[in-house]
């Protein structure tokens, strides 16, 4: 790609699900793509309060990738990226487009696309566009089934475990639970079981999960992230149906777009002190017209964050009938990451000189 065309800088975070939806609009742009990896000090937890942005959370290594010269658009996830992402447009002048994907903790008017999903809430604005699913690119195509899991019984269930996910909860009882409805379900139907954990799955839940299946009355197979060979891709090639835990919007994409039915296994819901407070402000707010209005401006102003309601982002899936199986799913899929590629294109190509 020529020199002198639109360039984007892909802000990358640490946080795996955040850094996938970046990469994927970002290759669905079609605009020269500068991947630039972060990475924070222990103060990233900081407010985003300043408009021209700051780079005082960010590494040295960090900084040192920000330099000129400036890019066209600069595409965010993650709270952690936005003050970054601020201060490279303050830096070009007001040049520089901002698009963040999710929640950006931050004034929504700061940005020039908010590209999100149901669960956090967000108001309706010109600049905020609401999609079904986040980010993401076509599922790879699947390996041929190894041999060793093909000889298992069909249906073979893969049962993908999550972890704590502000107010969600998966403690050693809550993933004891998640390992029987697997193998009862399993069992039910006269099938297998194949379970993964994620690098959220907690040392207890592990144990509790290694415990159960242990003495499961049907074939199971257990991938421990981190752990061993790493059988998740072969889990999925596998699998005809998915019981998903309810705590991750990328999790339960990856199942959805896989085309196999995809049930969801709710996690307790203990919220901590602060979300319990916002939770009654945010009740009280909402029994009147004006108290909606006004919590709907704060979150838009950034002056809070919304809780995040993952129950909001399933029930837009489930209406859709996005969760039972087919190809429809990867469909829409694509579709809202072809609209993301267009915005992101218009927003470089109108600041090109």
């Amino acid at each position: 790609m020529p020199a002198s065309a639109p360039r984007l800088w892909a802000l990358l975070p640490k946080h795996r699900g955040d850094a996938r939806m970046v990469e994927a609009a970002a290759e669905a742009s079609g605009l020269g793509v500068d991947v630039k990896r972060l990475a924070f000090t222990p103060l990233g937890w900081l407010l985003n309060l300043r408009s021209r942005g700051s780079l005082f959370t960010a590494t040295a290594a960090a900084r040192a990738q920000l330099t000129p010269p400036w890019p066209n658009v600069v595409l965010t996830a993650g709270k952690r990226s936005v003050p970054l992402a601020l201060w490279i447009r303050a830096a070009s002048g007001g040049r520089t487009r901002l698009v963040h994907l999710g929640r950006p903790s931050a004034p929504l008017g700061w940005f020039d696309l908010v590209v999100t999903t149901p669960q956090y809430g967000l108001p309706a604005r010109p600049n905020v566009l609401v999609q079904r699913f986040p980010p993401t690119t076509a599922p790879e195509a699947l390996r041929p089934v190894p041999a060793d899991l093909a000889a298992l019984p069909r249906p073979r269930l893969m049962a993908i475990a999550g972890g704590d996910a502000d107010p969600q909860r998966l403690d050693a009882d809550a993933a004891r639970r998640f390992a029987a409805d697997a193998v009862a379900r399993a069992t039910a139907a006269g099938g297998s079981v194949l379970a993964a954990t994620s690098p959220r799955t907690s040392p207890a839940a592990v144990l509790a999960l290694k415990q159960t299946f242990a003495s499961a009355p049907v074939p199971t197979r257990l991938e421990i992230y981190g752990e061993g060979a790493d059988d998740y891709r072969a889990f999925l090639a596998a699998a005809d149906a998915f019981l998903v835990t309810d705590d991750s919007a990328s999790m339960i994409t990856e199942a959805a777009l896989r085309g196999a039915p995809v049930a969801l296994f709710p996690l307790p819901r203990r919220p901590g002190v602060g979300l319990r407070a916002y939770g009654a402000v945010e009740a009280l707010a909402r029994r009147s017209q004006i108290g909606r209005r006004a919590l709907g401006a704060a979150i838009a102003w950034g002056l809070v964050r919304g809780n995040r309601d993952i129950g909001l982002f399933v029930q837009a899936l489930a209406t859709d009938g996005l969760l039972d199986g087919g190809p429809r799913a990867a469909e829409v899929a694509a579709a809202e990451l072809a609209e993301v590629g267009v915005r992101l294109r218009r927003l470089a190509q109108a600041n090109h000189a």
